[in-house]
C-alpha cells in the first residue's frame, strides 16, 4: 500500500487532488480500485493514512527530553522532518481545505494521549496544566508545519522553526 500511496501523491502533486480519481490510482498501481477502497476507504483518507498524530504520541511516550516542550519538539521533528513524504503530504493536505480540516481533527483528537504522555513524564496523573499544553502544543505544531511547508525558498529545518515557536510556551 505504500505504492498506492507513492503514485496517488505523484498523481496529486501533478494533477491536483480533485482531478485524481481512486480508479487512475489504481491502474497506476497495478491494482483494482477496490482494493484502494478496501485499504484507504476513501481518497482523502489514503492522503492521511500515514497516521502522523498518532504516530507523534508514540514518539513522545519513547523521548527521554527532561522537559514537555523538548519532547514534544524531538517527537514532532521525529514524525514529520525525517520523512520524506510529509513535505508532499503537506502540499496535498494545504490545497485542499476538507484535507486540511481532516487533518487538523486528527491532531486535535491526540489532545488527550498527549496531556497524558506529558503528566506521566513529570510522574503526576495529569490534568488541567497539561490538557492546556497540550492543546497549545497542537496550535504551534499545526501553524508551524504549515509555515514549514509554505517557506520553500528559504527552507528552515522544522526543528529550527518549531524551538523557536515552541519557546513561547516555556514556562519558568
Amino acid at each position: 500500500m505504500d505504492q498506492v500511496r507513492a503514485v496517488a501523491f505523484d498523481l496529486m502533486s501533478t494533477h491536483g487532488f480533485d482531478a485524481v480519481t481512486v480508479e487512475q490510482i489504481a491502474a497506476r498501481s497495478s491494482v483494482s480500485p477496490s482494493t484502494v477502497y478496501r485499504y484507504f476507504g476513501t481518497k482523502e483518507a489514503l492522503v492521511l493514512s500515514a497516521s502522523r498524530p498518532a504516530h507523534l504520541v508514540e514518539r513522545l511516550r519513547e523521548t527521554g527530553e527532561t522537559t514537555w516542550v523538548d519532547g514534544f519538539r524531538r517527537a514532532a521533528v521525529d514524525v514529520w522532518e525525517a520523512d520524506a513524504t510529509a513535505e508532499v503530504e503537506l502540499g496535498l493536505i494545504t490545497a485542499n481545505d476538507p484535507l486540511l480540516h481532516a487533518w487538523e481533527r486528527q491532531l486535535l483528537d491526540q489532545r488527550t494521549d498527549i496531556a497524558a504522555a506529558f503528566a506521566a513524564q513529570r510522574g503526576k496523573s495529569g490534568g488541567a496544566k497539561d490538557d492546556a499544553r497540550a492543546a497549545a502544543a497542537i496550535g504551534v505544531l499545526t501553524a508551524t508545519l504549515l509555515r514549514w511547508h509554505a517557506d520553500s525558498e528559504n527552507k528552515k529545518s522544522l526543528d529550527r522553526l518549531l524551538a523557536k515557536a515552541l519557546d513561547a510556551l516555556r514556562s519558568d
